[in-house]
């Protein structure tokens, strides 16, 4: 019995290569892990491109990028092989002890599947048996599904009563800590970097050693901010009934300030440098389609290749000819999240005010020009819970996304008019202080979006380096992490939700 090695380096990007401590990068640190698996008949490397590494290995450019791409150099590749592993190409974590049991119990219980659960991404690979890839090829035939981390599964999910699937467990569930153990980004690698730098003496990768870390050394998993939250313009068409906003921003509705387009540059100039990858939201405060250079916020953001953007919006305010001159440069960079709230324009008016036909005009037309990533919100909380499902049925049938968003009571600011709580039983460190940066529009960073005081001010972007900023945080994520939760904090229902 034989096995092919299947490692996708389709898309690495830069810090694959770059050398981790012990003097090797990750995508090497696979290659060896590679030649280690039982059995191992041969390796194949799924190149991109600009893949240039040689080696040991075969190269295999795919067709496509689709999981029907992958699943036909599965067929043509594994030969007379009973089963194949697959992982990717920047994951020098794989530990071979778990994979050697997931191998052995993946023959033992003729599975067609085994998988890991529980584990951070990269500390185990796939295993697949050969005689499924016919199957696999045709539900792949019916179902477009572009090739990712999590797309072999995603995949099987389709018909996931066809398939005999082994599941290795771990004996501690760390899916919370939503750590990827990969170099794809450099966020992943610093946090890789440091968390190599903390296992045994001797360099060697265990599951012991590696849940030891990440149970007990989580400061490390705080490294580069991965959602940016800023406030562009000062002013907003509606004082929504349970939001902040109206009672800490003055007359909003008459307020016409706004971040100029130089302001914005040396934000996306500051974060590039910090973080490359970051997704930003433009509608902190205020209301995004008030800026009066809207398209050229938007295009700034657009010019650095990594960078994602969400826009928050009323609906209210927005020109047509600028929507459509977004969506021409957008490249399915741009997500958007329409707030409705209400099913009809009574319940519209009482929640938002003035705006109603305007942002169901705006929903369709957004739609139309941007499909997919669109997304129509209402919040839930008392007094609308009878509506929401005649909600969200209206706008499934009409195939938009819907989103329906947990109410925030910002930390006792405003009455409490959660449906339910769901919160965790057992407090953990918060997401956003962990993950997100916020800033006002005069550049002020405060701790998180709900310090609407101003008590915890981190620094003021147009003034302090970002990593000073940054570090300003650490302080209040390490008293998290003891325990330690000032009042803001106390008070908090958000610390459990995440943005990215």
């Amino acid at each position: 019995m034989s096995t092919t090695v299947f490692i996708n380096a389709m898309e690495l990007s830069e810090y694959a290569y770059e050398n981790l401590p012990g003097g090797q990068g990750a995508f090497d640190t696979t290659l060896v892990f590679a030649s280690k698996l039982p059995e191992t008949d041969k390796i194949v490397v799924l190149a991109g491109p600009d893949f240039s590494q040689e080696g040991d290995y075969k190269i295999i450019r795919p067709a496509g990028s689709d999981m029907k791409d992958l699943v036909s150099v599965f067929i043509d590749e594994s030969g007379d092989c009973e089963n194949i592993f697959y992982f990717y190409g920047d994951t020098p974590l794989l530990d071979l002890t778990i994979t050697e049991r997931m191998y052995k119990n993946h023959l033992q219980y003729f599975a067609s599947y085994t998988f890991a659960d529980g584990y951070p991404y990269g500390m185990a690979p796939e295993i697949l048996k050969t005689s499924v890839f016919n199957q696999l090829k045709t539900l792949s035939e019916k179902n477009q599904i572009k090739i990712s981390r999590l797309s072999i599964f995603e995949l099987i999910q389709k018909d996931i009563n066809s398939y005999d699937i082994e599941t290795e467990i771990s004996s501690i569930d760390q899916r919370m800590l939503r750590v990827s153990l990969s170099a794809d980004t450099k966020r992943n690698y610093n946090q890789l970097f440091q968390i190599i730098e903390k296992l045994p003496a001797d360099g060697k990768v265990s599951e012991e050693s590696l849940v030891n870390i990440l149970e007990k050394k989580q400061e490390l998993l705080r490294t580069e901010p991965s959602f940016i939250n800023v406030q562009i313009t000062g002013g907003c068409p509606q004082t929504c009934s349970y939001c902040p906003y109206p009672g800490i921003g003055g007359d909003i509705i008459s307020r016409t300030d706004e971040m100029t387009i130089d302001q914005w540059k040396m934000i996306l100039a500051k974060v590039k440098t910090f973080s490359d990858d970051a997704v930003f939201s433009i509608s902190m405060w205020g209301e995004p389609s008030l800026h009066s250079n809207i398209f050229g916020i938007v295009e700034e953001l657009l010019k650095i290749e990594k960078f994602r953007l969400i826009v928050e919006t009323s609906g209210v305010g927005w020109d047509q000819g600028v929507l459509k001159s977004i969506a021409e440069i957008s490249n399915g960079r741009i997500e958007w999240i329409l707030s409705l709230d209400a099913q009809n324009p009574d319940s519209y008016k009482e929640l938002r005010g003035d705006g109603w036909e305007e942002a169901n005009t705006t929903a369709l037309y957004l739609h139309e020009l941007f499909q997919e990533n669109l997304y129509i919100q209402s919040v839930r909380m008392e007094n609308q819970e009878e509506y929401l499902e005649k909600f969200y049925r209206s706008w499934k049938e009409k195939g938009f996304n819907v989103i329906i968003q947990k109410h925030d009571h910002f930390c006792g600011v405003l009455p409490d008019l959660r449906v339910t709580d769901l919160s965790p039983v057992k407090r953990f460190p918060c997401w956003h202080i962990k993950r997100d940066l916020n800033i006002l529009i005069d550049g002020t960073v405060p701790m998180c979006r709900e310090d609407l005081k101003e008590e915890f001010v981190l620094g003021n972007i147009f003034t302090d380096e970002l990593d000073l900023i940054w570090n300003n945080g650490s302080g209040h994520y390490l008293d998290h992490l003891s325990g330690d939760y000032p009042e803001i904090c106390r008070e908090c229902d958000e610390y459990y939700t995440y943005n990215f």
